[in-house]
């Protein structure tokens, strides 16, 4: 019998490839053999299996403080991994963040630098942040839409969720009240996508990958 061990990570216990490790150790120890294939979904882990970071910047943390984060840059193939950057582990967790104030920056400070360095391709890995800003942190510290028009920016992730569900559905995740608890008169601190489009052309649209596909 020969096993395939392609599992992603399991959040809190083992890496990706600490999995996929212990699972071909079982298959042979039963005679068997295998092969193990990490996989990510666009959070954490997601930079690992795709080569891991071979380059490290201090960027804006999710809550405005310097943080470090590792990224790649193969060629002019960037991977860049918003939990590295504006991660909701480096805010503390859900019980120590501040949803409402966190910031993507982080993120568009490594991309514009990918850039800056001779990135033609860069590849966002979003999951795994601490912000329900909508990504104009990031946008904001990308600087001016021109400098990317020779770039192709690929989105990786695993969700279908509309831009304008974002903060209801994944906010109670990083730290904010349930939305029943919200008052009916009140709308979560995410921009709106004309805020955004004022930055981004929405001819420019990003690539988005998820599920395996582009």
């Amino acid at each position: 019998m020969h096993v395939v061990a392609a599992p992603d990570k399991f959040r809190g216990t083992a890496s990706a490839a600490e999995v996929a490790d212990a699972v071909v150790r079982g298959a042979r120890a039963a005679g068997g053999t295998g092969t193990a294939l990490p996989m990510a979904d666009g959070g954490e882990g997601t930079l690992a299996v795709l080569g891991g970071a071979n380059r490290r910047s201090t960027v804006t943390g999710p809550l405005g403080e310097p943080v470090e984060a590792g990224w790649r840059l193969e060629g002019t193939t960037a991977v860049i991994e918003m939990a590295a950057a504006s991660g909701l582990l480096l805010a503390g967790g859900a019980e120590e963040n501040q949803p409402l104030d966190a910031t993507t920056a982080g993120t568009g400070e490594l991309v514009r630098e990918a850039v800056e360095v001779g990135a033609r391709r860069v590849i966002v890995a979003v999951g795994g942040s601490a912000t329900t800003d909508g990504g104009l942190g990031a946008l904001r510290a990308m600087g001016s839409s021109a400098r990317y028009r020779s770039v192709e920016l690929l989105v990786a992730c695993d969700v279908r969720t509309r831009f304008t569900d974002a903060a209801e559905v994944f906010g109670p995740q990083k730290g904010a009240s349930p939305p029943a608890d919200w008052p009916a008169a009140w709308r979560p601190s995410v921009p709106s996508w004309s805020t955004a489009s004022t930055w981004w052309p929405r001819s420019w649209a990003w690539t988005r990958c998820s599920r395996g596909r582009t």
